[in-house]
């Protein structure tokens, strides 16, 4: 009779588990199928690897009142790559495959902001037809396919993750635009080691240039690879003028989208005009592009907050009964954490992820 129990139990729990799973998937904002996230491996970690990725990784990124990761900064690139590994696969498939945030006017879709922020980006260094432009921390690639297809020009990305590399060669094949479109896998802060003697028409940085253990020794990296003439243009995240370090509301929720995003600290424009100057670079335009548009950036997240909890049941779910690996939910928690410290900062106006910074290269450089 116990034994009946049993089994009674053991199959209302199965069942259980797969209407619960069955109705997240329904009532989600998934943009594909999101089983391919809890498929084995969580982007490009292996099953038994992701529970040790992402403690390493919180523990690498824990900041406190505003300080970044401090002297550990050097080693910046590979937790960077450790974050991407765990991530990309969350982010295609619940966000997209731009990663990025965007300002979008009233009753403009989500993808066609995302399209026009990129698109925006692009005619900041002039791209066109016969140019070849360089994309930083491009991610899977999808505002190389979006801009390759609205300029004619060509892109070569370039990101630390090899994961991120197989998923933008896939995806650009798909496309149909490999043949405007390059990736390489490598670490933007040695473009000179990775590009050798090749120059560029211009380049770009999608909310990528955060990442930088150094602002200045990244951008001395661009200008390296840059023809005389041409721009960098770059969204940064950065801290705003109404940041107060004083106010441990606004520190404790900088230093929680810092730990929650893989930045080893975060700036503000006049760090970045600065690192601009230093590396050579003539300052052309700078525009907090948060500040535009009729519906707050911020809003994306909130508009998919039901979704991401019911991802993370499902990871919760998942990973109990064996299907996702160990650490899936704890991966979802940190992205959870981090996007409500994105909300905060943007309802207070203390952060902007799309802060544009325009730089020239001298014609005599």
């Amino acid at each position: 009779m116990s034994s009946n129990n049993d089994n009674m139990k053991s199959a209302m729990t199965i069942i259980g588990v797969s209407g619960s799973v069955y109705i997240a998937v329904k009532m989600s904002w998934f943009r594909k199928n999101p089983f391919h996230v809890f498929s084995g491996k969580t982007g490009a970690m292996s099953k038994s690897l992701v529970d040790a990725g992402i403690q390493s990784y919180n523990a690498f990124f824990e900041q406190e009142d505003g300080k970044g990761v401090g002297t550990k900064i050097v080693s910046t690139p590979d937790f960077v790559n450790k974050f991407y590994s765990l991530i990309t696969d969350f982010y295609e498939y619940g966000w997209g495959e731009s990663f990025h945030f965007a300002a979008r006017e009233k009753g403009e879709s989500f993808e066609k902001s995302i399209i026009r922020q990129e698109l925006a980006i692009a005619e900041n260094i002039g791209l066109k037809p016969g140019m070849n432009v360089l994309d930083l921390g491009c991610g899977v690639g999808g505002p190389m396919r979006n801009i390759v297809q609205g300029t004619g020009g060509k892109v070569t990305g370039i990101t630390i993750n090899e994961y991120q590399v197989g998923r933008c060669e896939t995806l650009n094949k798909a496309a149909k635009l490999d043949h405007l479109t390059e990736i390489i896998q490598g670490n933007f802060m040695d473009l000179t080691k990775v590009f050798k003697d090749r120059k560029f028409d211009g380049a770009y940085a999608i909310e990528a240039a955060c990442h930088a253990s150094n602002t200045q020794a990244l951008y001395e990296q661009v200008f390296a690879v840059l023809k005389p003439g041409a721009s960098f243009a770059s969204y940064e995240w950065l801290r705003t003028d109404k940041y107060d370090p004083t106010n441990k509301t606004h520190v404790d929720i900088v230093d929680g989208i810092a730990e929650g995003n893989a930045l080893p600290e975060v700036r503000t424009i006049e760090d970045c005009i600065q690192a601009a100057k230093g590396a050579g670079f003539e300052v052309t335009l700078t525009f907090d592009r948060a500040t535009t548009g009729g519906v707050p950036w911020q809003q994306a997240m909130k508009s998919a907050r039901r979704a991401a909890y019911l991802t993370h049941l499902m990871t919760g779910l998942l990973e109990f009964i064996g299907f996702a690996p160990k650490g899936t939910q704890a991966v979802h928690t940190m992205l959870l954490k981090a996007a409500v410290n994105l909300e905060k900062s943007g309802d207070l106006g203390i952060f902007s992820p799309m802060y544009l910074i325009v730089m020239k290269k001298p014609l005599s450089a």
